[in-house]
């Protein structure tokens, strides 16, 4: 009897107990949870000192960046490593015991690893997250050759590297508590979530990692239940969980993933209701395609120069001061043919050369001078080397320029009895300043400016008027209006002056104090790419 009422005391306890022992002291059922869940439970992170190869230059400014990204981090936390092992970390390579030892002495969940590296080409930065028992790398972000210097520019993209770091991991947020069906997850408004979103719960089971480098490629969850929000602050929300796989299945530390699904198009479907795979099985398809359809492809960009073909109408007029009188000759309808074109060394040097010509006539009002009426030819022509100041990744976006050459001016005028002007070449070394700006994305077109100035200058006549002295200005204004990628319409002002002062006496037969050549051309045509 004694051993059947010791029976019945044992069954009793074991009933009492059997509740405890499967749904927890607060009525919920204990789960199993993988040891690679586990193991990506990060909570804090030893922050290892960033090193570089100019002295800190870079690993300084680098270091306080993500101290304080991890300082302000809503998930993650920052433990320092010991004094007595920094200079176990400042090799490249982390032997997996290393990181192991790390771990287990700042009670650290992961490791951050920094490294910079200045180089001919620019700068290399690479960030390695060690993650789990096993010591090994499980993420890493790199950015390679980059020409920027500033160390604030280095800070941004430190601060860009974790955060892509940060957003490759399989979830986004953890559960911090629960309570019956009611749950609170540390993600909330800053990440895009809004109330009546949803998210799933869920757990890691498997890591896939490169077989090599061992970094992760992958990795395989099982989803637990999901949860819909109803309170969403900055960096905390509050949901109900709407299923679960079993009662009691999510727990405090459960990842969360917030639903990021593939979105597709509407299907197009014929009036039998069979969807069109390709729309050149559409019944239409000739009507779209047309009779001898042909692949599109993109074209090319210009990559090797372009070159104008314009022409104008200009208003010209020549003075000259005489020892007795002053005279003047001009024509408001002069036209000009120009063509200028443009070979591209590289992004930045180009070679550029123009050729103008001009035929004309102008009034002689020289007293009892004669012809009445003189033709003028006027021919100019020049070679520069350039320098392009690109102020955009984009080539043809806005830029200056800057050149020096050579540039040649010609006036070819009838003779006259007496002389009322002569044939004057001027020639000189000049210095040009070009600028040149797109108005907007949605408006193709391009203005700018361009002034040259003249360094040095030669006069030569058919008939000298004495030893002269020059001044040349040039300055244009124009605008492009991009028709396809390599053609663009153009409308161009210039403005020249060409002033001579002259001393002493000269070959004319009467002293010539000063003489000046100005014209205001305008300027249409078109612009070839190549």
């Amino acid at each position: 009897m004694k051993i059947f009422a010791l029976l019945g005391l044992a069954l009793i306890l074991t009933f009492e107990f059997i509740p405890t022992l499967v749904f927890g002291q607060t009525g919920t059922q204990n789960s199993y949870v993988s040891t690679v869940d586990q193991d990506l439970a990060i909570k804090s992170i030893v922050l290892l000192p960033v090193t570089d190869n100019v002295d800190g230059i870079y690993a300084k400014p680098v270091q306080e960046e993500l101290a304080e990204l991890l300082d302000n981090d809503k998930q993650w936390s920052r433990t320092n490593l010991p004094a007595d092992q920094v200079a176990v970390f400042s090799r490249s390579e982390l032997p997996p015991t290393n990181v192991q030892k790390a771990l287990v002495a700042t009670g650290a969940q992961a490791l951050l690893q920094t490294r910079l590296i200045k180089g001919p080409r620019g700068l290399s930065i690479s960030m390695t997250l060690y993650v789990g028992r096993e010591g090994k790398p499980f993420l890493q972000e790199s950015l390679n050759d980059y020409k920027g210097f500033e160390t604030s520019e280095v800070r941004q993209e430190s601060r860009r590297l974790f955060e892509s770091l940060k957003f490759r991991m399989p979830f986004r947020a953890n559960i911090l508590s629960r309570r019956g069906q009611e749950v609170t997850l540390n993600l909330g408004s800053s990440y895009g979530l809004k109330p009546d979103s949803h998210v799933s719960v869920v757990q890691v089971v498997k890591v896939n990692r490169h077989p090599k480098l061992q970094f992760m490629v992958g990795t395989e969850k099982e989803v637990l239940g999901r949860v819909k929000l109803f309170k969403v602050e900055p960096h905390l929300s509050f949901g109900h969980i709407e299923m679960e796989r079993e009662m009691g299945v999510i727990t405090p530390g459960a990842k969360v993933v917030p639903d990021e699904f593939v979105k597709y198009a509407m299907p197009v479907t014929t009036p039998s209701g069979k969807i069109l795979q390709s729309i050149t099985t559409s019944p239409d398809k000739e009507l779209a395609f047309g009779e001898n359809p042909k692949e599109w492809l993109p074209s090319m960009p210009p990559q090797f120069g372009k070159v104008d073909l314009m022409a104008g109408l200009g208003n010209y007029t020549q003075n000259s001061t005489l020892d007795s009188s002053s005279i003047s000759g001009s024509n408001n309808l002069a036209p000009h043919i120009l063509v200028r074109g443009e070979l591209w060394l590289d992004p930045q040097w180009f070679i550029s050369a123009n050729l103008r010509q001009s035929v004309f006539s102008v009034s002689n009002d020289l007293q009892n001078s004669n012809p009445g009426s003189l033709s003028m030819a006027m021919s100019q022509y020049g070679v520069q080397l350039g320098y392009n100041f690109i102020l955009t990744p984009d080539y043809f976006g806005p830029k200056l320029q800057v050149t020096g050459g050579y540039l040649n001016t010609n006036f070819n005028i009838d003779d006259s009895s007496p002389t009322a002007f002569t044939s004057m070449r001027y020639g000189g070394m000049v210095l040009g300043l070009a600028g040149q700006f797109p108005i907007s994305e949605e408006i193709p077109v391009d203005i700018g400016g361009r002034l040259d100035f003249f360094l040095t200058s030669s006069l030569s006549e058919n008939k000298s008027s004495g030893s002269p002295s020059n001044t040349i200005n040039s300055f244009s204004f124009f605008a492009d209006y991009k028709l396809k990628t390599r053609f663009k319409v153009r409308a161009e002002i210039l403005i020249e002056n060409y002033n001579s002062s002259f001393s002493g006496s000269g070959e004319r037969g009467q002293d010539v104090d000063s003489t000046s050549h100005k014209m205001t051309t305008l300027f249409g045509g078109v612009q070839y790419l190549f």
